[in-house]
């Protein structure tokens, strides 16, 4: 009787065992301050977010999701702080416009000229995460985690003048963002700090001659038909946003669930960095093919450019580590981590 009893109690506790965990539900919000014209937030709408609901499904969980893009939240510049207070569970943040807040995030706006290979860019940016555990940090003090960086294709110059030349740029205000501003530091030219949002009316008003912004932006916004001319310059593909996430929400979830969100994020940082490549071509041939104007500045301009700012790398990494931060290790790190990659940059950055 007691080996049966035994028996029975041990096979109960195996068929326990086999059983799935109790079924959850999660319903979170997620928002932007940009619109789905921009690629990285398209991508969290078309891919991420059904794509995360279905394999939490598999698990026997469930997601539902509130979308809130175009600054229905909060604006770009209000992601950051919707995120860290709870407001919205993810949010793609546009670190560019917080230098202040997460400087070490501007890596590779304060070393243009890079590549304009997306894809690799944004895979050394996630060597230089795992390599300084720092970088994390200064999102963990905002109380966010980062799941997936997110990068964009490569910036020219759209203006209303044509250039051929880098003294073309001379007595005109370009507007742009983030530390991007310091790109015009080598030339006579004067640097207006606007966004996205703003550029179409601010060219069309007079109040700036031109931008500097990324190719995929160009015929979405319409950039063209205020300021025909577009020169390529390359300035690099950025590392401008990240997708993050609340890390109270994080941590109270299920490691399975965790698991599949970090999976499906990695895979939304490849397609977001793809559909840039993608959108940024077709944006030139659209903008082309309505009367834009595009011209390649010669690689000697680019370079003579290039050479013509001050070591504005080794500036921004002084300051920091001054600051107690480590400036110096994250800007040598991010240039070796990009010539092991095959990334050459038409200065070195990193030099004394």
């Amino acid at each position: 009787m007691t080996r049966r009893l035994t028996s029975a109690l041990g096979a109960a506790a195996l068929i326990c065992a086999a059983l799935p965990a109790a079924a959850e539900s999660w319903h979170f919000t997620i928002i932007a301050g940009h619109p789905p014209l921009t690629k990285g937030v398209s991508s969290l709408s078309s891919f991420f977010v059904p794509e995360v609901s279905r394999r939490v499904a598999e698990l026997g969980h469930e997601i539902t999701w509130t979308e809130a893009y175009a600054g229905a939240v909060a604006p770009p510049t209000g992601v950051l702080e919707a995120v860290e207070s709870g407001v919205a569970e993810f949010g793609y943040v546009p670190h560019l416009f917080e230098g202040d807040k997460l400087p070490l995030e501007q890596i590779t706006y304060v070393t243009p000229f890079g590549s304009d290979d997306l894809i690799r860019v944004m895979a050394v940016i996630g060597r230089l995460h795992a390599e300084l555990p720092e970088m994390d940090a200064a999102w963990a003090d905002h109380n966010q985690k980062v799941p997936a960086p997110v990068g964009v294709d490569t910036y020219h110059f759209v203006t209303k003048f044509p250039i051929s030349r880098v003294s073309d740029l001379d007595g005109r205000k370009i507007g742009t963002a983030g530390l991007a501003l310091n790109w015009l530091k080598g030339v006579d030219a004067t640097p207006v700090a606007s966004s996205l949002p703003d550029f179409y009316n601010a060219m069309a008003t007079g109040l700036i001659d031109g931008i500097m912004t990324f190719e995929s932006a160009i015929a979405p916004y319409k950039f063209h038909e205020v300021a025909p001319y577009i020169t390529k310059i390359n300035f690099g593909a950025q590392y401008a946003s990240a997708l993050t996430v609340n890390l109270d929400t994080w941590k109270a979830l299920p490691e399975d669930v965790r698991q599949v969100i970090q999976e499906v994020a990695d895979e939304y940082r490849d397609r977001a960095a793809a559909a840039y490549k993608a959108g940024g071509e077709a944006s030139l041939a659209k903008a082309a093919a309505e009367g834009a104007i595009i011209t390649q500045l010669p690689e000697e301009e680019r370079r003579a450019y290039a050479l013509r700012l001050p070591n504005i790398a080794r500036e921004w990494a002084a300051a920091l580590d001054a600051q107690g931060k480590p400036g110096s290790r994250v800007l040598e790190t991010y240039m070796r981590l990009s010539r092991e990659a095959g990334i050459v940059h038409a200065r070195d950055w990193a030099a004394q």
